[in-house]
């Protein structure tokens, strides 16, 4: 499936998908991105997702896309033999402009919608979550009146960098400029000690995560207080438990962070795990 393109409402070979080379995103690095899991070719959170890249749009100044166009590609993926049942598909949109492409030239033309899909890092038919190590960025997070949150763009040049040096981390934590956690690498930071769930608050300028939003409003019904705080890294090497909550790994619990090894249980996670594996598999409970 790593062949096939979805561009202008239809699957191509991706030798043959092209965009003008005038466009927002080659340009000037303007471009929304959004992934979305699908089980069995029924996507999860579908309408946060679709939301968020609506607020993207509007930001930018884009029209915004038909809702339908992002429901027919993921129809089209699911219906081609050989396709894996459970995948995630990234859609990136970015504008095609006319000359002379300079910064304060716009365009009222619809995004272009591209869709790919790559295989899910979850199996939800695996009873424990999946584990992984967790380094921290030397980057510092700028703050949310630096850009927006509240929908996902293009600022994962760091991140990539990161796990360029660092291929032995399966997610990271960064940090703002007086150390606390602000967000993950692809998905976002939770830290669990005995029954109370710290979040990093958004105002320090992590990602509104749709899984993330999902998990917290879940947390009152199995008995864990949620508290929008920060934390440092030491404080979790010292207790509680580590994971991370998002659409391409469900949740990741942490079993190293900095190479020295955690000792958390693991029992939040695997709660939080059984009721997204139960969103998976029965829908109406979403």
């Amino acid at each position: 499936m790593n062949d096939l393109v979805y561009l202008d409402s239809k699957l191509v070979p991706l030798k043959k998908a092209g965009l003008s080379p005038l466009n927002s995103a080659f340009l000037f690095g303007e471009s929304l991105l959004e992934a979305v899991p699908v089980y069995g070719g029924k996507p999860l959170f579908l309408q946060d997702h679709l939301d968020r890249l609506a607020r993207g749009c509007e930001f930018l100044g884009w029209p915004k896309p038909s809702r339908e166009v992002y429901g027919k590609a993921i129809s089209l993926f699911s219906r081609i033999k050989g396709c894996p049942e459970n995948f995630i598909i990234r859609f990136g949109l970015a504008q095609e402009m006319g000359l002379p492409g300079n910064p304060r030239a716009y365009s009222d033309k619809l995004p272009r919608v591209l869709g790919l899909i790559r295989p899910l890092r979850h199996d939800p038919l695996e009873f424990w979550p999946p584990q992984g190590k967790v380094g921290v960025s030397r980057w510092i997070v700028p703050g949310n009146s630096a850009f927006p949150g509240h929908f996902k763009w293009i600022f994962y040049m760091m991140i990539r960098r990161d796990f360029r040096l660092h291929p032995h981390w399966d997610e990271m934590l960064r940090l703002d400029d007086r150390g606390y956690v602000v967000d993950g690498g692809s998905s976002s930071p939770l830290w669990a000690v005995g029954r109370t769930l710290f979040a990093p608050p958004l105002e320090r300028g992590g990602l509104e995560s749709v899984t993330r939003k999902r998990i917290l409003s879940l947390c009152p019904s199995l008995g864990l207080k949620v508290v929008q705080k920060g934390w440092k890294p030491r404080d979790i090497l010292q207790r509680g438990e580590l994971f991370f909550a998002g659409s391409g790994v469900g949740i990741l619990r942490a079993t190293h962070l900095q190479g020295r090894p955690l000792d958390g249980s693991g029992t939040v996670s695997l709660r939080l795990w059984a009721r997204f594996r139960k969103w998976i598999f029965h829908p109406g409970l979403v």
